[in-house]
């Protein structure tokens, strides 16, 4: 597994699927259309991802019962769904990745050059197999034992969208810590 190569101390170390392409320019209105797709979709895995112990305290028993009907009917969609998006196409493959919100680094069978400009497709969960889609500047792409060992920083984040990004990085960062101290 990576350890922290980007030396920002928040992040999370990870194997999920990962694809990169030198990224092509857009206008102004499509990289706002990416920013806000990002956003819902980051939106989403937080709703998904809530723990089931906060709705408990929130509700009575039957305001929970209905609470737990409808999150059940809205795991069934979304599995539903999540399983037409997975036949339409195949996830690329899952590589190690360490993720923070100024940027990752990942090993991977080959890597773009030093200062390309990529679209990175990240898979963060498979249940709800959509990608976050980022650009990112590659800072080094260097070999390491068979593979290559690439690290790059987000470019052109919206606040709202560094705002939602670093609010993944730090829930899943803060649930790598909670799983090695066994909780």
């Amino acid at each position: 597994m990576l350890t922290n190569l980007l030396q920002d101390r928040v992040h999370f170390n990870t194997i999920l699927p990962l694809s990169w392409e030198v990224a092509a320019p857009v206008s102004a209105f499509a990289a706002e259309e990416r920013q806000q797709s990002n956003i819902a979709l980051l939106r989403a895995l937080s709703t998904l991802e809530s723990a089931t112990s906060d709705k408990e305290s929130e509700f009575g028993s039957a305001a929970q019962k209905t609470l737990e009907r409808l999150e059940a009917k809205t795991d069934m969609a979304l599995t539903l769904l999540a399983g037409l998006l997975a036949n339409r196409e195949p996830l690329p493959p899952a590589q190690p990745i360490s993720v923070s919100a100024q940027g990752m680094a990942w090993l991977g069978p080959t890597g773009p050059e030093p200062g390309a400009t990529l679209l990175l497709s990240i898979y963060l969960s498979p249940r709800f197999p959509l990608p976050l889609r980022l650009t990112a500047t590659v800072i080094t792409s260097e070999p390491q034992a068979e593979e290559r060992l690439t690290r790059a920083s987000f470019t052109d984040l919206t606040p709202e969208m560094l705002d939602w990004l670093e609010r993944t990085v730090f829930r899943y960062h803060r649930r790598a810590i909670q799983a090695r101290q066994g909780g």
